[in-house]
């Protein structure tokens, strides 16, 4: 069994304690206390409540990522794909307990001066959308279709987006399950 290094423990309170009650409400104490470790030892590997922030939001990304790839391994098709792309953020929402998307959260708590946390925030959604827009492309709709590529990627994207939303008010992944139709019938 892996030792538990200091890091690890910093980084999984903050992660836990990000999502689960905001970045701004959650103190450095807070984490300092849970994490069971010392001040000097946080200080060792950040050097403000930022710094951790932005070692929590790559964190993140790169896991997200990850798991949305381990998710979709087996499956090559593009429209399959696409709905395993909003099955992927319905495993989420369950597994979070409806907790809605950390992104979100994060970035809505930050004031706009936070550049370094907003271009992080941006990409993250931007890189979402570009991997939509590859299999929108990869489904060769006929040219005569209602929406254009961009347009049907705008709404799959959106769709899940609200989804999220949804599901983190209602307790419920219907909003998500619809997006599915949606996808279906618009492809």
């Amino acid at each position: 069994m892996k030792p538990v290094v200091v890091i690890d423990k910093i980084m999984e309170t903050a992660e836990r304690l990000f999502y689960q009650q905001g970045y701004n409400l959650t103190g450095i104490n807070q984490i300092i206390e849970e994490a069971n470790i010392s001040k000097p030892s946080l200080y060792n590997h950040f050097k403000s409540k930022n710094d951790l922030l932005l070692a929590y939001i790559d964190q993140l990304y790169k896991r997200w990522f990850d798991g949305l790839d381990a998710f979709t391994k087996d499956i090559t098709d593009p429209l399959d794909l696409l709905i395993a792309f909003v099955d992927y953020r319905i495993s989420r929402q369950i597994k979070s307990a409806y907790g809605g998307c950390p992104w979100n959260k994060i970035l809505s708590e930050m004031p706009k001066e936070e550049m370094e946390v907003l271009e992080r925030g941006a990409k993250f959604k931007s890189d979402f959308k570009a991997r939509i827009a590859s299999l929108v492309k990869q489904l060769d709709r006929p040219k005569d279709k209602l929406l254009n590529d961009e347009e049907f990627t705008d709404i799959i994207f959106s769709e899940m987006e609200s989804g999220v939303l949804m599901a983190y008010v209602t307790k419920s992944c219907e909003t998500l399950e619809k997006a599915k139709n949606i996808i279906r019938k618009l492809a």
